[in-house]
């Protein structure tokens, strides 16, 4: 059952034009109902319990009848446990009394909230927590996005996905493909795993003979794709040789294999992906100008999915159902309270594989629990909230509707740095088997090697033992 909402005021006509505009708080309860009501907190005073006055009402055997209370005063918000018999927990963290404010993640028996601002004029709507497209599952942060992406599909504008990794860039790719009409395929690239040496010939093929090795001739990615759309993932990881070689493709809607004499017209809908902002690339001066703005029609920002706080829950429950057949386990409240005390460095793929990791291990045990989560989270690594501060975007960039704007987060030496931290402590858990640590680590294969290959024995030293690139194992 869900948790009656507190009804909202009614405000006068000397007030209406001075809201419009303006954010009310309120709670979204995410668990165990994962419709995602929300209980507006506009009224001096609000009962919360499974007792029939109670303005929030929480049913269920863990709930008191009056369990807590939150009271209003002015912009501040305090919330009281009522001498309940389970306690109120805010952040994890057992209170008598303590302010909430948005982001704050609420305990109340089984019943697990977030505190949200919402628009005061879509206050009244009823969130759905849904599969918003093949591959992609969210709510009231993600859908303001993807119905950015879905408007620009049907468009020639060149898109370009700028989120952290794990952050789904190649699911939105895919949606733009779906929502784009066009009848060839997809294809996703991921340019950080091209030789640059051979680069060329792989973007845009080549004849038989024409350097050593080629026994026989290649499309190429860009032929290969030819009427549909192209996904040149980590595209900031192209040689710059190559970058001058993709604007001409670009530009002229056309490719010139290797070997060939004659250039090969080719209609492919591009899409661009990165970790690092473009116009960053151009101020450090590792990416062509004339390159960015040719792709930087619309830059969509991903959210991370410590910013879709709301959404994780949801999201948990759906994987759970998938990777279990449709017969997931029991969770416990404090493991999904925790989940969402967690920061996710790696996003939706860490998620993904925290899911699978809990039924191949406690899947058969009837639940799960708190106490089943790795000892990273239990132990809060990487938590902790980030300030949002105002940033200049550059022509054509578009933040993500209703979320706020982060500087970029890292350069690329920084960048570098946390993945191959990441990657060290993945190879030390997995006994140096690179396949495992990479996906660990939340990295690709050919990331992991090229970080490696970068970094050399000596930087990845691990407890004494030398530490040496192989085909699958480090050893």
């Amino acid at each position: 059952m869900a948790p009656r909402a507190a009804q909202p005021t009614v405000p006068s006509p000397q007030t209406t034009s001075a809201r419009l505009g303006s954010t009310v708080l309120a709670i979204r309860w995410v668990f165990p109902s994962s419709r995602g009501q929300l209980s507006l907190l506009q009224a001096p005073r609000l009962l919360l319990g499974r007792d029939d006055d109670c303005q929030i009402q929480l049913p269920g055997t863990e709930t008191s009848r009056q369990h807590a209370e939150i009271r209003r005063d002015g912009l501040l918000h305090t919330i009281r446990d009522l001498a309940s018999t389970n306690g109120v927990f805010v952040n994890g963290e057992q209170v008598r009394e303590a302010p909430i404010g948005p982001g704050r993640v609420l305990r109340l028996g089984d019943w697990i909230g977030v505190v949200v601002e919402v628009a005061a004029d879509q206050a009244e709507a009823e969130p759905v927590f849904e599969l918003l497209a093949p591959g992609l599952a969210g709510g009231p942060v993600l859908r303001p996005v993807l119905d950015q992406v879905q408007r620009a599909s049907a468009s020639t504008l060149p898109i370009v996905l700028l989120g952290e990794t794990g952050t789904g860039k190649e699911g939105f790719a895919r949606a733009i493909h779906a929502w784009s009409g066009r009848s060839g395929p997809f294809l996703a690239v991921n340019c950080a795993a091209l030789v640059p040496s051979l680069a060329e010939a792989e973007l845009f093929g080549y004849r038989k003979g024409a350097f050593t090795g080629a026994e026989r001739a290649s499309a190429g990615h860009f032929r290969a794709a030819q009427g549909g759309t192209l996904l040149l993932d980590e595209i900031t990881d192209l040689p710059e040789p190559i970058q001058a070689k993709l604007l001409r493709a670009l530009e002229q809607h056309e490719v010139m294999p290797l070997g060939e004499s004659a250039a090969v017209k080719v209609d492919v809908r591009i899409v661009a992906a990165t970790q690092i902002p473009l116009g960053q690339q151009v101020a450090e001066r590792s990416f062509r100008a004339d390159l960015c703005a040719r792709l930087d029609g619309l830059t969509v920002r991903l959210p991370p999915l410590r910013e879709r706080k709301q959404e994780i829950a949801y999201l948990f429950l759906h994987l759970l159902r998938e990777h279990s057949g449709g017969n997931p386990p029991r969770v416990e409240p404090r493991l999904v309270e925790q989940l969402l005390l967690y920061d996710w460095p790696f996003n939706v793929r860490e998620l993904d594989l925290l899911v699978r990791r809990l039924l191949v291990l406690h899947g058969s045990e009837g639940g799960l629990r708190r106490s089943h989560l790795p000892d990273h989270m239990l132990r809060g690594l990487g938590a902790g909230p980030r300030t949002p501060t105002p940033v200049s975007l550059s022509p054509g960039t578009t933040p993500a509707v209703g979320t706020p704007v982060f500087p970029p987060a890292e350069n690329p030496r920084d960048r570098r740095e946390r993945e191959l931290a990441a990657l060290r402590a993945a190879l030390r858990d997995h006994k140096g088997n690179v396949a495992h640590a990479a996906a660990a680590a939340g990295l690709s294969r050919q990331r992991a090697y090229r970080l490696m290959a970068s970094a050399g024995a000596d930087d990845l030293r691990l407890q004494g033992d030398d530490v040496t690139p192989g085909p699958e194992r480090v050893s």
